[in-house]
């Protein structure tokens, strides 16, 4: 079945890539002439220069069940990303920036950027995934709940945005490695710190002793409506995404968000995350003399998932894995918070999310919640 998964995801990224090619190819008029995705993607841009602030900004994350249930530690344990803005992002950063702007590229509808004046922001993240069943305290394999996975990934994001226009394009390309031993250390660490219970199945997780995995993401933002006058004002937006590679899905999103609102409406994203990962570049500084901005937040995404390399695992052997007809394909996941932002450049964001159960059977079978912390600073 994992095998039946990844060809299906594959033929579906290679087919989008060929359509999209051959619309580009037939409806040219000019053989030589280059597309607006071309134009945009590959940097040359016509209008205007980069829109990311002088410098780079850097976020953390930390998402675990203390934020949220104290004690209660179990399903999704815990995950941090450390994120950079900006085009300077090494050498490394770079060569995968240019391996998702040809992805881009290739799958971009050729009216994608009609409108002047787009603009591209870049990304740049490293961070961790951990998850572990409910029973920490186990050293054999827990049947019936979720297995023990690690994800240790690098990640580049993009954003396409145009003051000529209500609609805004993000999209992101993952790399990144399962099952590595680190995960064990990482998560013994913070238990030690928190006094929670030390897991002891970890010999037992997805893809045990490391395997390399790669995931693609792309959405498109849509401005809904605006609404309040004055200082105190609320905007809200529809996003569609899809993905494939580690986790495979398409999903359809609303947020709202309603305060002291000084930022772009296509800057916050919480409706882009693979659980705690959200490689999007950090919204740009408010103005020198903007007051600080502040603002409650809600939203809700509905996903339809074709694969999830957590639990269904890859190509290498692992003890416990679970099959297409165990696992909900359809999922529901809500999300509220309240973000601060100064006019200095810092930020400080507390996030408390909802999903369904992803499991159809056993303890597994059941909803999580979970809280995650950003802090953030933009520099100009």
């Amino acid at each position: 079945m994992r095998l039946s998964a990844f060809i299906y995801a594959t033929t579906i990224l290679v087919g989008s890539v060929t359509a999209s090619t051959a619309a580009l190819a037939s409806g040219s008029d000019d053989a030589g002439a280059v597309s607006a995705c071309e134009r945009i993607t590959s940097g040359v841009e016509e209008v205007t220069p980069s829109a990311e602030p002088v410098g780079v900004g850097g976020a953390l994350v930390l998402d675990e069940h203390i934020f949220t249930h104290g004690s209660a530690d179990q399903d999704y344990n815990g995950g941090g990303e450390v994120t950079f803005s900006g085009e300077r992002s090494g050498p490394i950063g770079r060569g995968l920036d240019w391996a998702l702007g040809f992805i881009d590229e290739k799958t971009c509808p050729r009216t994608r950027f009609a409108a002047p004046g787009w603009q591209i922001g870049h990304g740049l993240a490293v961070g961790i995934l951990i998850f572990t069943p409910r029973d920490l305290a186990s050293p054999e394999i827990v049947y019936g709940d979720r297995p023990y996975a690690s994800l240790f990934f690098l990640s580049v994001g993009r954003r396409y945005i145009s003051t000529d226009t209500e609609v805004a394009y993000n999209s992101s390309f993952t790399v990144g490695i399962m099952g590595l031993h680190a995960a064990r250390s990482v998560q013994h660490a913070l238990h030690s710190l928190t006094g929670s219970t030390q897991p002891q199945g970890w010999d037992h997780q997805v893809s045990a002793g490391g395997e390399p995995t790669l995931r693609y993401q792309t959405a498109r933002q849509a401005l809904l409506s605006e609404f309040g006058q004055g200082t105190w004002h609320g905007d809200g937006k529809w996003t569609v995404a899809g993905s494939i590679g580690t986790v495979t899905e398409a999903s359809l999103a609303f947020n709202a968000r309603w305060g002291r609102i000084e930022s772009p409406w296509w800057a916050f994203t919480p409706e882009q995350t693979m659980y705690v990962q959200e490689t999007q570049p950090i919204p740009p500084p408010l103005g020198l003399d903007a007051a600080s901005e502040i603002f409650v937040f809600a939203g809700a995404r509905a996903k339809l998932r074709v694969y999830n390399a957590f639990l269904q695992g890859q190509f290498r052997h692992s003890d416990l894995t679970y099959g297409e007809s165990d696992l909900n394909k359809t999922l529901a996941e809500v999300w509220a918070g309240v973000e601060w932002r100064t006019s200095s450049g810092w930020a400080l964001q507390y996030l408390a999310r909802w999903e369904s159960p992803e499991l159809r059977w056993g303890s597994g079978s059941r909803s999580f919640t979970w809280g995650s912390i950003q802090i953030s600073k933009t520099f100009r």
